[in-house]
C-alpha cells in the first residue's frame, strides 16, 4: 500500500493544520521589517541619501546595488512611472534590478537618469597607479 494510503484515516495532514492556523490567526505583532522598508523609502526620497546609500551599496557588491537601485527607483518614482520614463517594459525592469539581475549599461544609465543621478568615477586610493619605468 502507498503511504497515504495508510494513514488516509488521520484526517488533514499537520503542515494543512499549520498553514491554515496561519492563514486564519490574528497578526500578533507588527512586522518590523516592513517598518524599516517604509522609513527607508522616505529616507531614499531625498536625492542626497539617495546617492550616498547607492553608492555604499556599489561598494559592497553589484547585487546589492542593483536591489538598492531598485528601492531608490521604488522611492523617486514608482517602478511603472518609472520604466515608462526610462522607456524599459516594467517586468524587464523587475528582472533586471534583482540580485542576479544583469543589465545593459543604457538600462542602468536610463534608470539613473530618471531618479535624477548621474555616475563618477574616482582613482582607487588602495592601491599607487602603476607606472612603466621609463628608460633615459
Amino acid at each position: 500500500m502507498r503511504r497515504r494510503q495508510i494513514h488516509s484515516r488521520r484526517g488533514p495532514n499537520p503542515r494543512q493544520r499549520t498553514l491554515e492556523r496561519l492563514q486564519t490567526a490574528e497578526p500578533r505583532m507588527e512586522r518590523p521589517a516592513e517598518d524599516e522598508l517604509d522609513g527607508l523609502m522616505g529616507r531614499l526620497a531625498d536625492p542626497q541619501y539617495c546617492s550616498k546609500y547607492l553608492s555604499a551599496a556599489f561598494r559592497d557588491s553589484a547585487g546589492t546595488f542593483l536591489v538598492a537601485l531598485r528601492n531608490a527607483a521604488r522611492a523617486q518614482k514608482g517602478m511603472t512611472k518609472l520604466a515608462a520614463e526610462a522607456g524599459v517594459n516594467r517586468e524587464n525592469l523587475y528582472r533586471t534590478l534583482s540580485e542576479r539581475g544583469n543589465p545593459r549599461p543604457d538600462t542602468l544609465w536610463a534608470v539613473l537618469k530618471v531618479i535624477g543621478l548621474q555616475v563618477s568615477l574616482e582613482p582607487a586610493t588602495s592601491q599607487a597607479p602603476s607606472r612603466p619605468n621609463a628608460s633615459p
